[in-house]
């Protein structure tokens, strides 16, 4: 099944495949021609004293080596043409389907082992398809005409030094699954290598700050001292099949030098034949030993296609319906209508929730950490669906309306804001790519970035670094505000997005966020009371169900969880 998959990509390149075919087919023709050239160089020169023949050998090897040398050419180029686009096709496929994969599917998997299939497993597949069609139909090619030579020189003879064919291919069989099994197992610990060595480079920070580093050295140590054992079990296997290939080939070549050796010493058969047949059986063990080489090629390759198909084969659990509408734009309420939802393989996160949002209204959900509040975020944005209940937006249950009018209707900032290492442009204009440039600096105006960014060496061309790294908290956080204004959506989501920054930068991003806010419907997740007092309702969310709503100053007459929050200083 996967061989059948990876020829169906091939059939884009069917004729270059098949031009490929010809300069293998006619290399190993010429590998042929060898033993002719041997044979006439003994019997009919040194022997026979052929002057004729010695002008024309003389000529025709140069031109032998020649059209070889450009038929092995024309092979490696149009395969390694075939083996890069084949490839493309391929890493495009993998980044495609894993950007419309729903959101659990990345809860489930983490991005340094999804990193390590798309590099490791394609790498392992782009070295085989480059090496292995040559290989096998080369090398085949080869042994064909060899074995036509051998039998052509003598057939008895032939007979005797094929008999080691059938012997090679159990061991060759027997190390194939071991090969397989044990690349499996290295490919699988290189994705915890690199997850270990992603963790120390996103952490580095408090790494240092709690003087970590000897823990994270050994913690990457013995990753990788897992991974160097499950590869030093692949060479175990590997490195067996070489010697074992090389040693049968040598006994049949032994057998027929004994045997062929007293036949030319006692007249019956000719010096030129004799050596010619030898350079033929040496010429075919070759690619016996290369198919042993080939083979640890293919059960690798194999391993990591297995792994690269369970992506492309991944079904997002999240899609549009059959009957799927699209959502005219947004101007009544959001209901949450009795919805509950757990995370896979956990307890409820929210129980029953009925909450009415009204077009206009700025309504913020507080709580505990882990009471569920950017849970709820996440049902509206439809990065999951309630285990039961609904989510009602003007009506329409969530789930029949299509994710792209949903979601182009809903705007988010988080207190994480994730930047893209392009310009201060391109991250502005993410939400709206027809943006003009005068309308990202008008967005970057009410987000209260333009005066950072006119300082800037390259202005709004700067790029930002991985992660907007070169941009302070504050800074990437007006981006995010500006990418939102520009996107211009009528709902809003604000997780938490003012609780990591300094008083100045919440000054300037508060001042952001209010623009931001105007005539728009607003969920907001915050912590800071000068954030929710903001809110026209404030809801209070424990242990993923709603306890309470209200003002900020009936709340806190009300003395309950709200008040406790705000008495603690957690709000």
């Amino acid at each position: 099944m996967i061989y059948k998959r990876l020829i169906n990509y091939l059939t884009a390149h069917r004729n270059r495949f098949i031009l490929a075919l010809l300069c293998m087919a006619v290399f190993s023709a010429l590998n042929g021609a060898n033993m002719w050239l041997i044979k006439t160089i003994f019997d009919k020169i040194l022997y026979s004293k052929d002057m004729q023949m010695l002008y024309t050998i003389t000529l025709l090897i140069p031109v032998v080596f020649l059209v070889k040398g450009m038929a092995g050419y024309g092979q490696n180029y149009l395969m390694y043409y075939i083996t890069q686009n084949v490839i493309k096709t391929i890493r495009n496929q993998l980044h495609n389907k894993l950007v419309y994969l729903s959101h659990d599917f990345f809860v489930k998997n983490s991005s340094a082992r999804l990193m390590a299939r798309v590099t490791n497993d394609v790498h392992a597949l782009e070295n085989a398809m480059f090496r292995v069609p040559p290989s096998i139909i080369r090398d085949g090619l080869t042994v064909i005409v060899m074995i036509g030579a051998l039998f052509y020189l003598h057939w008895k003879f032939a007979l005797m030094s094929l008999v080691v064919f059938p012997v090679a291919a159990l061991p060759l069989s027997q190390f194939a699954k071991k090969m397989r099994s044990a690349s499996r197992q290295g490919q699988k610990q290189m994705g915890e290598v690199y997850s270990s060595l992603q963790e120390m480079l996103n952490g580095i920070s408090v790494i240092k700050a709690f003087i970590q580093e000897k823990a994270e050295m050994e913690r990457f140590s013995r990753e990788n001292e897992k991974y160097y054992h499950t590869q030093q079990k692949f060479i175990r296997v590997d490195a067996r099949s070489s010697p074992i290939m090389e040693l049968i080939g040598a006994l049949g070549v032994s057998f027929v030098l004994w045997y062929g050796a007293k036949d030319v010493i006692s007249g019956v058969w000719t010096a030129g034949s004799f050596v010619a047949f030898m350079t033929a059986a040496f010429s075919i063990y070759q690619p016996l030993k290369n198919f042993a080489q080939t083979n640890s090629l293919i059960q690798q390759a194999y391993a990591g296609t297995e792994r690269i198909f369970e992506i492309l084969d991944e079904k997002p659990t999240i899609t549009d319906s059959s009957n799927a509408v699209d959502l005219p734009r947004f101007y009544s309420e959001i209901v949450f209508e009795n919805a509950t939802f757990h995370y896979p393989e956990k307890q409820d996160v929210l129980k029953n929730i009925n909450l009415k949002i009204k077009a206009g209204e700025i309504v913020a959900v507080v709580g505990p950490s882990g009471s569920g509040k950017t849970s709820l975020a996440n049902l509206l944005l439809r990065f999951y669906d309630p285990n039961s209940g609904k989510v009602l937006i003007d009506g329409h249950d969530a789930k029949d309306l299509t994710l792209a009018s949903l979601r182009s209707q809903i705007g988010i900032v988080t207190q994480e804001v994730m930047l893209f290492n392009e310009t201060l442009k391109y991250n502005i204009s993410f939400g709206n790519k027809e943006a003009t440039d005068e309308q990202i600096v008008s967005a970057a105006k009410v987000a209260n970035a333009h005066q950072f960014i006119s300082r800037m060496p390259g202005g709004y061309d700067t790029q930002i670094g991985e992660r907007g790294v070169k941009l302070s908290g504050g800074e990437r956080q007006r981006i995010a505000i500006a990418r939102a204004i520009l996107k211009n959506p009528p709902i809003l989501i604000l997780d938490e997005a003012t609780s990591a920054l300094d008083a100045e930068s919440e000054k300037l991003v508060q001042e952001a966020i209010e623009h931001l806010m105007e005539h728009r419907t607003v969920l907001m997740i915050a912590h800071r009371l000068s954030t929710v007092k903001k809110a026209d309702r404030i809801v209070v969310i424990d242990k993923g169900e709603i306890v309470e709503e209200g003002t900020h100053d009936k709340l806190i007459a009300n003395e309950g969880v709200y008040s406790k929050l705000h008495n603690l200083q957690l709000l």
